[in-house]
């Protein structure tokens, strides 16, 4: 006669509720890390088409050109490199999503590896995504002079308002790397927090149960 076994324990809900924030962080920063590193290998091709295109984002295509040229100066010095680190950033992303996903939904397989891979998988991307956000710094703080000057020349932007762009020049860098901050530190509290000795007894606890129901 087996004895009963006692149904396995949930998760307690605040791991769960960083599994979901894993997932949902984890897509979008990896499909644009991807998109991205795929899109530098065309980058000349990128310029020839916004430089031909008909439509215009501001209203003038000569200076769509401007920017789109001085886009193309700023990433082209580090189109390697950044290419790397964007692919690297993609990869690890996936294992970000993967592990969460399996955390939500074992199907029998041990939470203890999925909970160390999302630990240091988390960890890795923050130190990609801070890197990735250093490089685009450097990209904003090269075009937003050439954008705001290109942007003087619309009648919109004449007299008042022109003095009013020049904020432009230090906003974008400082978006940029608040976004930066904002992206990797979550990532960096998610690691910190699957590698804390509460979620390690929640997640021991459900790998003794499933252990206990298959026998």
């Amino acid at each position: 006669m087996t004895r009963p076994v006692s149904p396995a324990p949930s998760l307690p809900r605040g791991l769960r509720l960083a599994a979901i924030v894993s997932l949902l962080f984890s897509a979008p920063t990896g499909f644009l890390a991807l998109s991205e590193s795929l899109g530098l290998g065309q980058l000349a091709e990128h310029r020839e088409a916004m430089s031909s295109s008909p439509f215009s984002i501001v209203g003038d295509p000569s200076i769509d050109a401007r920017i789109t040229q001085a886009q193309y100066n700023a990433l082209e010095p580090q189109r390697e490199s950044r290419a790397l680190v964007l692919g690297a950033l993609s990869v690890a992303c996936a294992f970000v999503f993967v592990s969460a996903g399996r955390i939500l939904r074992p199907d029998g397989l041990p939470l203890e590896r999925m909970r160390r891979m999302l630990s240091g998988s988390a960890l890795v991307v923050a130190v990609l995504r801070t890197v990735d956000g250093a490089q685009w710094a450097v990209v904003a703080k090269r075009m937003a002079p050439v954008i705001v000057d290109a942007m003087k020349t619309l009648p919109s932007f004449q007299g008042v308002a022109s003095e009013e762009l020049q904020v432009m020049i230090w906003l974008m860098p400082a978006i940029s790397m608040a976004f930066t901050a904002f992206v990797a530190g979550t990532f960096v509290v998610l690691g910190q927090y699957f590698q804390s000795d509460s979620v390690r007894h929640a997640i021991h606890a459900q790998d003794g149960a499933l252990a206990e129901e298959e026998e």
